[in-house]
């Protein structure tokens, strides 16, 4: 007899047929994950985000006695739908899994709108360890407050059903779901979801987190389009994980390969994870897959990590490095910390953006006059007093083949005399800096601030703009009194 670490129940060791879902899980000795022929296959969802327990060295091909559990039936008639549960009425189940439903519910005393996860009773009733599990579990993600991550508020009880107060998110479609309704993602789209998730996982593994459950299916997409990190159900905290007996969980098709061998999850597993989501978003397929689950970990194991430009030349060749490193077989080769990884990948989403988009969001909102495009614009703000100011940003190639961008705006003439001027102002100015420059054939005094093009944001642009025009307004005005430029 062998006892399952994650339920404490005892099963018969070999018999394939012991089923645990203390996590919401289900291990590969039982479950969809074995054929009727004592075969395993891959099943659920096309993009493979079937969620297991594995513990290494279990028999996840012999279902003999239990082909009962793999009949496909209809689920049970919903007893909670349009009832009151603790001080919440749940008023439309948006989602099911292996452990419960979840419902979109309003908390009858905050007049609000949330979602509530309700654990199934006959769990409860088989292993009344899972309640426990099922609370742990809120209590640890209900401190990781962060835009990313879906919130959890509260947890309670009430006629035997036990339940969490999560953060509804309008909208609620998820990336899996978005890939198989539209396609796959432009790079800059799925560079800036990716960073979103990485930056989720960043206040997880600050916390003691990890995940080990990244997938598309486990991000939410809000009405703005950002992503939401969700289902933190087999989230453990790393001091949990170092000690012997924790089995390894996750989607097989996302999982590490050290992972199969039952080294315990880490932040750079997790890492791996986003590099199958980076890599999904980006094409619709799957590094690796097979509808045979030991295929599939020799796959993770040994097979080179295929080109995600192979599916589309159009994808920078920084994009596919990013994911390379990700999906390194040893983890010690791929990113340190979620830092370093949504650092990455914001120096990709700078790359990728092009200027335009950057100087239209740069003004948004600003009364001003802009024309240009190509990497040259013009822009005309408003000033005080009824003033107004010409403000240039250019791109071009640095001395070293970089991309530059500048933003300037002229002054007043270089005029030899206004020169210690100069030189003072420069002395005192702690941003920008006042230059010489030809402008249509006469040396002109500039006020400038120059940027690596591939590593500015909008907002930097914006600050530049209107810094750099109130103060050569200023510069103007004290050498000319007038309002030329």
């Amino acid at each position: 007899m062998t006892r399952c670490s994650l339920c404490h129940d005892w099963y018969a060791e070999g018999s394939g047929t012991h089923i645990c879902v203390p996590a919401g899980v289900l291990t590969l000795a039982a479950t969809r994950f074995a054929s009727r022929n004592g075969t395993p296959r891959a099943e659920g969802d096309r993009s493979g985000e079937t969620t297991v327990a594995y513990h290494p060295g279990d028999d996840a091909g012999d279902s003999q006695g239990r082909d009962d559990l793999l009949d496909d039936e209809p689920p049970a008639p919903d007893v909670l739908l349009g009832t009151t549960i603790g001080q919440y009425r749940l008023d439309a189940m948006i989602g099911q899994g292996s452990m419960g439903r979840v419902y979109r519910a309003h908390h009858l005393g905050l007049h609000r709108v949330c979602a509530i996860k309700v654990i199934d009773p006959a769990l409860v009733a088989r292993q009344p360890l899972i309640r426990e599990r099922f609370w742990a579990e809120a209590r640890a993600v209900a401190n990781l407050l962060h835009p990313n991550v879906v919130t959890i508020h509260n947890l309670g009880s009430d006629r035997g059903f036990h339940f969490i107060e999560m953060e509804y998110v309008p909208g609620g479609v998820s990336l899996r779901e978005s890939i198989v309704r539209d396609g796959a993602f432009d790079p800059i789209r799925a560079s800036t979801l990716v960073r979103q998730v990485v930056l989720a996982l960043q206040a997880a593994h600050q916390s003691g987190l990890v995940h080990r459950d990244v997938k598309p299916a486990n991000v939410l997409l809000n009405t703005n389009g950002e992503a939401k990190l969700a289902d933190f159900g087999l989230v453990r905290r790393v001091a949990e994980l170092e000690r012997a007996g924790v089995p390894v969980a996750g989607t097989p098709t996302y999982m590490a390969p050290e992972l199969f061998v039952g080294v315990p999850a880490s932040h750079r597993s997790d890492f791996y994870a986003v590099g199958v989501m980076y890599f999904y978003l980006l094409s619709a397929r799957l590094p690796f897959a097979s509808d045979q689950i030991s295929q599939l970990v020799i796959k993770h194991q040994r097979d080179p990590i295929p080109d995600v430009r192979d599916h589309d030349t159009a994808i920078p060749d920084v994009v596919g490095a990013i994911i390379k490193r990700c999906l390194a077989k040893r983890p010690e080769e791929r990113y340190d910390s979620a830092d370093e990884l949504a650092a990455h990948l914001q120096s990709v989403i700078y790359q990728l953006r092009d200027t335009d988009s950057l100087i239209r969001e740069a003004l948004d909102g600003i009364d001003c006059f802009a024309q240009g495009g190509h990497d040259h614009y013009r822009i005309v703000f408003r000033l005080p007093q009824d003033r107004l100011q010409e403000v240039y940003v250019d791109v071009s190639q640095g001395p070293s083949g970089e991309r530059l961008l500048s933003v300037f705006s002229v002054c007043a003439p270089a005029e030899p005399k206004n020169f210690e001027f100069a030189l003072r102002l420069n002395d005192r100015l702690s941003y920008g800096s006042l230059s010489v420059r030809n402008v249509h054939g006469d040396p002109m005094f500039v006020m400038n601030r120059t940027f690596a093009r591939d590593h500015v944001c909008a907002l930097d642009i914006r600050a530049a703009m209107l810094e750099i025009a109130r103060r050569s307004d200023r510069v103007e005005q004290q050498l000319t009194n007038i309002d030329l430029f």
